[in-house]
């Protein structure tokens, strides 16, 4: 898809997610990573505990993103 054929409508905003699951320790988690132009940026929950939320994070690359909420989870333990 070139996105950049896609027309939205003045003052909207389309953004690339990018959705991953990743297990540590048994448990689930769901990363989204958006591409805004330029600035990744991502968020984490814990699957089954919408509660227990992953502080969003920022970076250069969906690489960047998914690493450092990586390394997040595992600082949890």
């Amino acid at each position: 898809m070139d996105w950049k054929t896609i027309k939205i409508p003045e003052g909207s905003k389309l953004y690339r997610i990018h959705k991953f699951t990743y297990m540590h320790g048994g448990v689930n988690y769901l990363l989204e990573i958006n591409e805004a132009g330029g600035t990744w940026i991502g968020h984490g929950e814990h699957a089954t505990d919408k509660n227990s939320v992953i502080p969003s994070v920022s970076g250069n690359c969906l690489e960047d993103c998914v690493n450092q909420l990586i390394s997040s989870i595992n600082v949890r333990g």
